[in-house]
C-alpha cells in the first residue's frame, strides 16, 4: 500500500485591474511538510 501525504497549495493570482475587478492565475505554489518538498 502506498503511503498518504498531505499537500498545501496556493494560487499564484496577477490582478492588472482591481476596478474591474480581473485577474489572471499565474502559478501555483505546492507544499508538503512531511516530504520536503517545495515546488
Amino acid at each position: 500500500m502506498q503511503d498518504r501525504y498531505t499537500f498545501e497549495y496556493a494560487v499564484i493570482r496577477v490582478v492588472p485591474k482591481v476596478e474591474r475587478e480581473e485577474f489572471f492565475n499565474v502559478g501555483v505554489i505546492l507544499f508538503s511538510k512531511r516530504k520536503n518538498f517545495l515546488v
